[in-house]
């Protein structure tokens, strides 16, 4: 019998985890500008923080952040750099904002996302926690099975922000678009860790 031919066993996945993976997605809070530390922070902190916060989109041998990439990201403008190596809520906010979306783009789209938020004039903390709930809405559609395909077109999966601060509507669309392929992803790659019997926090 050749490759192509052999029969691959469906592994089975439990309920009760499938069940945990599901309610744990649904009730997910990304942590908004207000409820980050008010003190500025070293980096250390900031690593635990990012790590901590992403790490329901964490899977087996990835590293979401490190003291290096950080130092990558502030040489290359993708985030502001520290000042006197202490990081504000801004510089923390952004660094989530690439660390989750590094998952699905290049670090280059990143950037290029990056300095069109930077240049459009928005109120970067809103328009990070607007980000938030809509990733938090969009998990919570993609996880939720067949009712959740109908929910990924209603409108409550915009950006809140857009008509009352006169976003721009392509960088709009962009930035729906980005937080709709992060949320796919997700739930692809938790489904699949899962269906392998993989750790889910």
């Amino acid at each position: 019998m050749g490759e192509k031919d052999k029969v691959v066993a469906v592994t089975h996945v439990d309920a009760a985890a499938r069940r945990a993976l599901v309610e744990r997605m649904r009730a997910l809070h990304i942590t908004r500008i207000d409820e980050m530390p008010r003190i500025e922070l070293y980096l250390d902190q900031v690593l635990t923080l990012v790590t901590q916060e992403l790490e329901f989109m964490q899977v087996p041998g990835d590293t979401i952040v490190t003291g290096s990439m950080v130092n990558n990201y502030v040489k290359q403008g993708v985030i502001p750099a520290p000042r006197k190596k202490r990081y504000t809520r801004r510089h923390l906010a952004s660094l989530l904002f690439v660390c989750a979306f590094k998952r699905v783009f290049s670090i280059a789209q990143v950037k290029q996302l990056m300095e069109r938020i930077y240049a459009s004039g928005a109120d970067l903390a809103r328009l990070y926690d607007e980000a938030c709930g809509l990733l938090e809405r969009s998990l919570a559609a993609c996880f939720a099975g067949a009712e959740g395909v109908e929910a990924l077109r209603e409108p409550d999966l915009g950006l809140r922000v857009a008509a009352e601060r006169n976003l721009d509507p392509e960088l709009e669309r962009l930035i729906e678009a980005s937080v709709a392929s992060l949320a796919t992803r997700v739930y692809v790659e938790q489904t699949l860790l899962l269906a392998e019997g993989g750790d889910q926090r």
